[in-house]
Order: C-alpha cells, then structure tokens, then sequence
C-alpha cells in the first residue's frame, strides 16, 4: 500500500490580516472520503539563530508569548523578510535586530515543520559564532525583549530542567550541540 496525498479541490479564506492568512480547504481522499474544512494557516517561514560568543557563551533573548500567555526564554527568531536573499542572511538579520549582536557567517543546523499538520511555513535554523555586541537592538512597536547571555553551563542546566519550551528551538540546540562538540 502507498501513502498517496489528499486531493485539493478548493480554498475560502476566513481571515487574513498581518498576522494571520487562514483559510478553510476543501479536501478528498484517495478513496474518495470527503475533508471539509481542514483549517490551514499560511504563514511565512522563519528563522532562528543559535548564537554563540567567541567565550562560548548562548545568546537568548526573552518575550511574552500570548498563545501560551507566558514570558518565554527563546533563541532569536523571527519571519523572514522580502529584503532576506537567504534563509541564512535571515538568521543574521534577526539576530542582529533583537540582541544587537553579529557573528560569523551562519552554518546551516536544519530545516523543521513546526506543525506540518496545519501551518504552510518551515523554520530554517543556523548557527552564528564568535558573536559579539556590535549595536543595540532594533526592535517592532509590538517587541518587548530582553536579552540574556548565558554559560554554556546554564544552558546545559536551562535544556536539562525544560527552560527552552519551543520545539523550533529545541530542535535547534541539539542539532548545534552536534556541531559545536564536534569543534572541540
């Protein structure tokens, strides 16, 4: 037996604003079995920076977060941009806006679904070493960031005791755990 795809037949859009493009699909099995709506966002992909100092120390930042209305320990993230030529220069540009913080050319780590079940866009993950603060942060009327630098000891601890929440960036530091023990 082969998996095989849904069969498109049609969209209507529900709501799309700035935030949010979501539309209601209406889908057919390959056996013919009808799924209407299957509720999909369309949303831009985005990236994230693991950010490393030359002293191997991590760059996070720290933000509320309405959906799940708490104050989160994040990587640098963000929607890439029309004005990014790559994944890559994304990374570098939102690091740079939400820490005031710049680094070597950005390795790639991994390209992850967040929630492929609903959600149209992939998260592209780099890593960026030897960062430094190079300016201050540049920051959208809705951001309220802080900036936080940490051991790599406290990372460790912060991974070990569930302090990092969002998969995209679990996801992350484990694949830039790999490459930085590999360095060593």
């Amino acid at each position: 037996m082969s998996i095989k795809p849904w069969i498109f037949k049609g969209s209507t859009t529900i709501v799309k604003d700035r935030w949010i493009d979501l539309h209601a699909d209406d889908c057919e099995l390959p056996d013919g079995t009808k799924i209407s709506p299957f509720y999909v966002n369309t949303i831009p992909d985005f990236v994230v920076a693991v950010a490393v100092t030359a002293e191997g120390d991590f760059v996070f930042v720290r933000q509320y977060r309405h959906g799940t209305r708490q104050i989160l320990i994040e990587l640098p993230a963000g929607c890439m941009e029309k004005t990014d030529v790559t994944p890559a220069a994304g990374a570098a540009r939102e690091l740079l806006e939400e820490t005031g913080y710049a680094g070597d050319e950005p390795v790639f780590l991994c390209k992850v679904a967040p929630n492929a079940t609903n959600l149209s866009c992939f998260a592209h993950c780099y890593l960026i070493t030897n960062c430094r603060k190079v300016g201050e942060q540049s920051l959208d009327v809705s951001e309220d960031i802080e900036v936080l630098v940490l051991s790599a000891a406290e990372t460790r601890k912060l991974m070990a005791e569930g302090g990092l929440v969002q998969t995209v960036h679990i996801a992350a530091m484990y694949y830039a755990e790999r490459i930085l023990a590999d360095r060593q």
